[in-house]
């Protein structure tokens, strides 16, 4: 449809409202995301964490365990879902659910959160939970954030097996057009 348009020296009805949406679209984005921190009367936007996230999670040198990845969805009733790389291991044989858990606004650009995952193995039953505590800054820009986290394996009685503190950090996930 471009194509045919410039070749001929002129722009069809089509796609000139095809580059008005498109345009009205990128204005849009624009404005939520510059919007995201700041609202009307000038006060920090209590809800500039909520939408979705691809996360780095970054754990300790020392723990010979390399970055991994996380979806994570923050929602506007102040609960969240998550979903980590590699939720099956081998080593010791385990599954993990997706994450649940909630979140609150602390001040400015600043969210705190508590999540719990259940961890069975490979028979399905429980053995244990992923618990994870963390506080995050969202950038200026409302595209980013970072923060840390303190993570910890309990058995199925809630007692800690293990636990380590991680960096995070997160890039929001934008509309992108087909």
């Amino acid at each position: 449809m471009f194509h045919s348009a410039h070749t001929h020296g002129r722009l069809s009805a089509a796609t000139i409202i095809a580059t008005m949406a498109l345009t009205a679209s990128f204005v849009v984005a624009g404005a939520s995301t510059v919007g995201a921190l700041v609202s009307t009367d000038g006060t920090p936007n209590k809800k500039a964490l909520v939408g979705s996230w691809l996360e780095t999670v970054t754990f300790p040198p020392e723990s010979g365990r390399p970055p991994l990845k996380s979806l994570v969805s923050f929602h506007d009733d102040g609960t969240m879902a998550c979903s980590d790389q590699g939720a099956v291991t081998t080593e010791p044989p385990a599954v993990f659910t997706s994450c649940h858990g909630v979140w609150t606004h602390l001040e400015q650009r600043t969210f705190a959160y508590t999540s719990l995952g259940l961890i069975s193995d490979l028979s399905g039953n429980l053995v244990g939970y992923l618990k994870v505590r963390g506080v995050y800054t969202v950038s200026q820009s409302g595209n980013e954030y970072s923060g840390t986290s303190f993570a910890q394996i309990l058995d199925a009685d809630g007692n800690v097996l293990f636990s380590v503190d991680v960096t995070n950090a997160g890039q929001r996930i934008q509309v992108e057009l087909p």
